[in-house]
């Protein structure tokens, strides 16, 4: 119960760090977060024992918690997806599907199997049943596939990290898509083993279990509030050198440069854009040409621009 708590409080933090973080812009990730936090919260043995009975008390609670870990790795793989860049309409749309099959799977199989009364132990007391197996292993086989789909996507975007943070985050990412596989191999096998009536197998499993299921979980959430910290930073970076830019071009600005009358614009991307139009159509209407310091402080803030622009279409 230690380990359910502590995953518990760090889950929690971190989807409010990653509700602040992300304010304003794409949540996909914010909200996976908040998908494993109600996953573990609601598996803290004290609240489990409270709450089950009040639907019920036939574990109505571990499905609702199950269902929210196959939604919260499904939003994973498609926020990780989008935070790298590598998000496709077909990827979208696959997740969807088979997480539609997974859920239906899951339910089913847990509305035919003789249910135990309210338990934390809910596939020990009721793994010998065939029912019970599909269960766990149809949700613990997308798991497994899921993280396993994220580590390679975050692999292949290695060397398209912009800063330590994100190649940090990627990593990690990686190390729990590791986790998560060998986590999938050992429930299935111990869900077998129980089916069969190979209790030993399923004790000798039990360890393994207990350190890949947190571990894995903990790598994915760590990696993407890294993440998000990491494209925090470029921003700000790119922020910066937008300002700095604009800064360079001032004095060139007031020597040279024409009055457009453009509307007043708080995004520096969009006032340098317009600074440097404005300084080339001053020195097309003053027929005089730029020295080699002036080109060279134009051309330096064109290419931040550039880069700016480049930066901010891979990361919507």
């Amino acid at each position: 119960m230690i380990v359910s708590v502590a995953m518990a409080v760090v889950l929690v933090v971190g989807t409010v760090v990653l509700f602040r973080l992300q304010r304003g812009q794409d949540r996909t990730l914010a909200v996976t977060f908040l998908l494993f936090t109600a996953t573990i919260v609601a598996n803290v043995d004290p609240l489990y024992r409270w709450l089950d009975p009040l639907l019920g008390g036939r574990n109505v609670v571990t499905l609702v918690s199950d269902c929210l870990m196959v939604a919260g790795t499904s939003t994973l793989l498609w926020g990780v997806a989008k935070a790298v860049g590598a998000a496709q309409p077909w990827l979208r749309t696959a997740i969807v599907v088979v997480f539609a099959v997974v859920v239906v799977v899951v339910v089913t199989a847990f509305a035919v199997l003789d249910k135990p009364a309210t338990t934390t132990t809910f596939l020990l007391v009721a793994g010998h049943q065939s029912a019970a197996a599909v269960y766990a292993i149809a949700q613990t086989v997308y798991l497994g596939a899921a993280v396993a789909a994220t580590g390679v996507i975050c692999l292949m975007r290695l060397r398209e990290a912009r800063t330590t943070t994100d190649l940090v985050g990627l990593w990690v990412i990686v190390l729990g898509g590791v986790l998560g596989v060998v986590r999938m191999v050992v429930v299935v096998v111990m869900d077998v083993a129980h089916v069969a009536g190979r209790l030993d197998v399923t004790r000798a499993l039990s360890l393994p279990y207990d350190v890949m299921t947190p571990g894995a979980v903990l790598c994915m959430a760590s990696g993407m509030l890294l993440l998000v910290i990491g494209h925090k930073v470029a921003r700000r970076r790119r922020a910066r050198g937008l300002d700095d830019a604009l800064a360079a071009l001032a004095p060139l600005h007031e020597r040279i440069g024409t009055d457009n009358a453009y509307p007043a614009s708080g995004d520096p991307a969009t006032r340098l854009s317009r600074t440097i139009v404005e300084i080339n159509d001053g020195a097309r209407r003053s027929r005089r040409p730029l020295d080699a310091d002036e080109r060279a402080v134009l051309a330096a803030a064109e290419e931040a621009l550039e880069s700016a622009l480049r930066d901010a279409a891979d990361t919507a």
